[in-house]
């Protein structure tokens, strides 16, 4: 076993001595594995849309924008937030629906391959967080427990990366595994 192995090992050990840490650390290794096989199983299935030569993304876009900021939308939008976006929505993605279709696949891929390795969770989540709020405006409310998920990661990420890639790679550089703190917030009450 290699030396660079060996010290995160240790680390890992260490670590988990802590009974909150090594309880949320189990957790968001789980979940982050069951999370990231989502996501590519997802991608995986979206592959068809590259070869079946239709444009997949163009409807759900059109749904987005209709929701967001359609005729009968009467939101509250004093900053035309949403009506920026769907002019971006119409203007480039609707523009260019093959690229689209495209781009998801590869994000969702790309998403769940980085979750079940345990690498940069916190800006996959947030990517995640991103592409699951659009298809929410678009119609897919099925979504909703993956936004859930997101910030779990996002808040949470350090405990998730533990073990795994980013776990290893901070062993490397020197840093400390998980943040300063083993008692973190959620457990100030308890």
């Amino acid at each position: 076993m290699s030396t660079a192995m060996k010290s995160y090992i240790d680390s890992v050990t260490a670590e988990m001595k802590n009974g909150k840490a090594a309880f949320l650390v189990i957790v968001f290794t789980i979940a982050r594995l069951i999370y990231g096989f989502g996501w590519l199983t997802s991608g995986l299935h979206k592959l068809t849309w590259l070869s079946d030569g239709n444009i997949h993304s163009a409807g759900l876009i059109t749904k987005l924008v209709a929701n967001i900021a359609g005729p009968e939308v009467t939101r509250f939008d004093p900053l035309y937030i949403n009506k920026a976006f769907a002019w971006i929505a119409n203007t480039f993605f609707l523009g260019m629906p093959g690229v689209t279709d495209t781009l998801v696949v590869i994000f969702e891929i790309t998403i769940g391959i980085s979750m079940i390795l345990g690498f940069r969770i916190f800006w996959f989540a947030f990517i995640a967080m991103f592409m699951n709020t659009q298809f929410m405006a678009s119609g897919s409310f099925n979504n909703f427990g993956y936004i859930w998920t997101n910030l779990a990661m996002l808040k949470f990420s350090k405990y998730a990366e533990l073990i795994g890639i980013d776990g290893f790679l901070r062993v490397r550089k020197g840093m400390r595994l998980l943040p300063n703190s083993v008692n973190h917030k959620l457990f100030k009450h308890v």
